[in-house]
């Protein structure tokens, strides 16, 4: 199973995750301090055999299966299990984690199954509170995020949990987010509950429920924003919430997109718990492009889309500008500096934005042409939308209109176009820090270098 070769890794993977409990017994211990590396990406030459993964994640879902495993053992195969929800390693053909993702959910629905269906007697010691929660939190985060499969396969797993005999907390808010559809139950992997078979018989009246695709975009996100109510869960579900919403497929984003606008705007009560929840997402995941990036784009559509209170604008300003600094300091990804320019500029809107044009002021004068021109138009853009932002108005739209900001030799110039218009706004202009690297003395260029050098590559 650490063989070099992938597919002798793949085969003795899979031949452990079909033998029998009387020959797996004996060696559980071994055979999960094996098995368990096999699950994780150890070095970035392994990033690509997620077939591996996969075949190692179904070989310890087989020792819980067949082996006489105590609760602590079980304990640490749904942690190895859980740890998997975390794998988007990608390559060239794109998210290749996501097969790893939908074998572990897969294999916990298994695992779920096999104590909570058959009344194992370890029930209780095995679902902890903490476990519980991992398990519910793993599987909201994968129901709304942006790949069709893994969220089909994320929806059969939470559903089984929600309607099973597992209390958990927020338990009807859940069932609210993921009713006992047919369309769910038909495709699990083990027969469901007589109770359930009850229920889903008095669902025959309502057509809508009966021939509706859960898993579809426009169905599945109005419904599921009832989670934001949830403080248990409202992280994990936003943190898979905002990658559909910054995602590229325009059915998944407008479905998405629209849902948010609509809950927020319906219960205006709710807006500080969804910003505070935000926060702290970009908190978790910081330096984390995955998750930032479409975050950006998600408090971007919720400053143009929603109308917040002052106070809770201003909260929200001042930490989301704090975080932004962080992510913003020495990167290098002209995107990820894109996507933040709208939303800082959207950030003027509430009266204690002096931070905020602090930053803005920074990007004026970034050393990528594309960052500064960006900067300008959303700083322009925003000065045109909000009124009275910022004092001399008409001045500071006037030197944004008229400086040409791509302008890749005059830095200088720019320097002093942006320190006017600090003086015009009232903040203080940044200061230009020298660099610690000492200056390397220049190699004079001799007059025949570039011949020599065709000499030299010519082969004479």
């Amino acid at each position: 199973i650490t063989h070099e070769f992938t597919a002798t890794r793949v085969g003795s993977a899979l031949a452990l995750s079909v033998l029998p409990g009387c020959v797996l017994n004996q060696h559980t211990t071994m055979l999960l301090k094996l098995i368990i590396p096999c699950t994780k990406v150890k070095n970035k030459a392994e990033t690509s055999l997620a077939e591996c993964r996969v075949s190692a994640v179904k070989a310890i879902t087989n020792v819980q299966l067949v082996c006489t495993c105590n609760s602590e053992t079980r304990a640490l195969i749904y942690k190895t299990l859980l740890d998997c929800l975390e794998d988007y390693s990608t390559d060239s053909r794109g998210d290749i984690g996501s097969y790893v993702r939908e074998a572990a959910m897969s294999c916990l629905l298994k695992c779920n199954q096999f104590i909570v269906d058959k009344g194992h007697p370890t029930i209780n010691l095995t679902f902890t509170r903490d476990l519980k929660l991992g398990l519910v939190r793993g599987f909201l985060q994968q129901s709304v995020e942006k790949i069709d499969r893994t969220r089909q396969v994320a929806l059969e797993s939470l559903h089984h949990m929600v309607h099973s005999d597992i209390e958990l907390a927020a338990h009807e808010t859940l069932k609210q987010a993921v009713p006992l559809l047919p369309t769910l139950t038909s495709s699990v992997m083990l027969p469901i509950h007589e109770y359930e078979k009850e229920a889903v018989a008095k669902l025959e009246g309502d057509v809508y429920l009966q021939n509706v695709e859960y898993n579809s975009p426009t169905v599945l996100f109005p419904r599921a924003m009832v989670l934001l109510e949830a403080p248990e869960y409202i992280n994990c579900f936003l943190r898979g919430l905002v990658v559909s919403i910054g995602g590229l497929t325009e059915s998944l984003v407008k479905a998405s997109s629209s849902a948010f606008v609509d809950y927020l705007t319906e219960h205006d009560d709710k807006i500080d718990t969804v910003c505070e929840g935000l926060i702290e997402v970009l908190l978790t995941d910081s330096k984390n492009d995955r998750v930032v990036v479409p975050l950006f784009k998600t408090v971007d559509l919720m400053l143009t889309n929603v109308v917040l209170d002052d106070e809770v604008g201003c909260k929200f300003a001042r930490k989301f500008v704090a975080q932004v600094k962080t992510e913003v300091k020495g990167c290098g990804s002209v995107g990820k500096l894109l996507s933040v320019l709208s939303p800082l500029a959207n950030c003027l809107q509430f009266s204690e934005n002096s931070t905020v044009l602090s930053q803005i002021m920074l990007l004026l004068c970034h050393r990528y042409p594309r960052v500064r021109k960006g900067m300008a138009d959303a700083f322009y853009t925003a000065l045109v939308t909000f009124d009275d932002v910022i004092e001399n108005t008409d001045d500071v739209s006037q030197i944004l209109e008229e400086t040409f900001w791509e302008e890749p030799n005059d830095i200088d110039g720019l320097r002093t176009k942006r320190n006017n218009i600090c003086d015009l706004v009232g903040v203080a202009q940044p200061k230009l820090i020298a660099s610690k690297k000492p200056k390397t003395k220049a190699k004079p260029v001799e007059q025949f270098d570039s011949y020599s050098d065709l000499v030299g590559r010519a082969g004479y």
